[in-house]
């Protein structure tokens, strides 16, 4: 597998109006992480972290409990608009890199969402859509005859051996976590 730019794996943490709904536009991003993976070696070059304040949707106590993001640690954060123009300086130039995930059917679409909440193009600073690894870990444990129902982070990282101790559910390290995915996979083609 080849590239022509840089990887940035990122994961993206929300609150939402109702839990358990995750309705895309009753969501706010309130942590943003990632990793860019160098093109060719698909090492970590860098990483980004930041929390968000959310703008309509304060954070209710299952997020907490499944993210350990209160209320408290963002209420003196930026909003969105302003916190994503730092991601944007550390990602840089529009064709340089190419965004990844995990499950971007959901991060990429509230990502947008975000976007034109804000009032902020979108395609001035993105080319595309993002290259989702989930794909790949369901590719990779079909093919090791391993059931691929309740695809996780968590379940190909032990399907792998990759004993790592990540917070799951905190976007640097679950942006980390995709990134060991990848890069397992490469490693064996």
């Amino acid at each position: 597998m080849k590239f022509s730019s840089d990887l940035v794996i990122y994961d993206l943490e929300g609150s939402c109006k109702t839990f358990g709904k995750n309705e895309i536009n009753e969501t706010n991003i309130i942590e943003i992480g990632a990793v860019k993976l160098d093109k060719k070696t698909f090492e970590i070059k860098s990483e980004f972290s930041i929390l968000i304040k959310p703008k309509h949707f304060p954070i209710l106590p299952e997020i907490t409990e499944i993210t350990n993001i209160t209320n408290e640690m963002v209420e003196n954060e930026k909003y969105f608009d302003e916190a994503i123009l730092q991601f944007l300086d550390w990602y840089g130039e529009k064709n340089k890199s190419t965004l990844a995930g995990w499950g971007l059917y959901y991060d990429l679409p509230l990502l947008r969402k975000e976007f034109t909440e804000f009032g902020l193009d979108y395609n001035k600073y993105f080319v595309g859509g993002g290259f989702d690894i989930r794909a790949l870990g369901v590719y990779w444990l079909a093919k090791k005859n391993i059931s691929t129902s309740g695809i996780s982070l968590e379940r190909v990282l032990e399907k792998m051996n990759i004993k790592e101790d990540f917070k799951f559910h905190r976007a640097l390290d679950d942006a980390k976590a995709t990134a060991l995915i990848l890069q397992q996979i490469l490693k064996e083609k």
